[in-house]
């Protein structure tokens, strides 16, 4: 049945005054042009809706039922019209996106050059946080969405998983984990590790190996605090300390005298993209983006998330 809206409006005006002269006004077209619409619109539904009499107008049974479908289906079409209003506005703004350092890896160029192709009348404003926010701006509504690695404390955020990969200990050269090809936690029992300058208490425990469930004893010893990756760089080449990081570091900000070991029994480092809140048709637009990239990438991401730290990888 190929109902006109036109003639819904009518009908449902009509229900509501239930009578054709206040109901022509109403909708600014003549009571002939009235009465000749709601008898089209009886013939495509195929029952009388309206009893007319020379005084009145009355909805019958079946009016009735039909008026209920006929409110809900103008409400969703105006639902739907606002909708598309409110994105068609809400794409025109910039899109503030945060980043961690080297955060979303290989995929950041690919995904940002789709966002701007397909959307090339949004602005989008990149920013890079250090670790005193691994939230990369979320928290504070410095950003709108970001690429952050989880977990974080951080309250009302939603996620979209992009890829996890191994979490590695960063040494110097001359350290004798250098020669591993892999390490364990129990390698690290009588280390010094570096820990993020950050008040995130979730996000500490994560990257001092908090996390697990063994006693404190058989942990590695928390060491200086960082709040940079320059400076967690230059106290591991120093030999300070070693460091705790994703293995891509070794790809990121490749340093002669550091290696990075994959640590093969802790759980990896998830990264993701997050926004808190709503979602809006800005966000989704971009989220909806990372996605089709990341599933079209499905070989990179396998690569980012076996590798080893060996330079010849990628």
């Amino acid at each position: 049945m190929d109902v006109n809206t036109r003639r819904l409006w009518h009908f449902a005006t009509l229900a509501d005054e239930l009578h054709f002269t206040r109901a022509a006004a109403i909708l600014h077209i003549s009571q002939q042009g009235l009465s000749r619409s709601i008898a089209e619109l009886e013939d495509q539904v195929g029952v009388p809706l309206l009893i007319r009499t020379t005084r009145s107008v009355a909805l019958t049974d079946a009016g009735e039922h039909f008026l209920r479908g006929v409110r809900t289906a103008l409400a969703a079409l105006e639902e739907g019209a606002a909708a598309a209003r409110a994105a068609h506005s809400d794409l025109g703004q910039p899109l503030r996106v945060g980043f961690s350092v080297s955060s979303l890896l290989e995929l950041d160029a690919p995904i940002l050059r789709a966002f701007r192709a397909r959307y090339p009348s949004v602005t989008l404003e990149l920013e890079t946080f250090q670790w005193s926010d691994p939230s990369c701006g979320l928290c504070s509504d410095a950003t709108d969405i970001a690429f952050i690695r989880m977990p974080i404390e951080c309250p009302d955020l939603h996620v979209e998983p992009m890829f996890v990969e191994p979490r590695a200990v960063g040494v110097d050269q001359s350290h004798p984990l250098a020669a591993a090809e892999a390490v364990t936690l129990s390698d690290l029992v009588d280390e010094r590790i570096l820990a993020p300058r950050t008040d995130d208490k979730t996000w500490f425990r994560f990257w001092t190996l908090r996390d697990t469930e063994l006693d404190e004893g058989l942990l590695p010893r928390i060491g200086p605090v960082v709040g940079s990756m320059e400076g967690e760089l230059e106290k591991v080449g120093s030999g300070e300390a070693i460091t705790i990081t994703a293995i891509s570091m070794s790809r990121f900000a490749p340093r002669p005298s550091i290696v990075y070991r994959p640590i093969t029994d802790v759980p990896g480092s998830e990264l993701v993209l997050a926004w808190r809140g709503p979602a809006t048709p800005m966000i989704e637009a971009f989220r909806a983006t990372a996605v089709e990239v990341r599933d079209r990438e499905k070989d990179l991401v396998s690569r980012i998330e076996t590798a080893t730290g060996r330079p010849y990888e990628f």
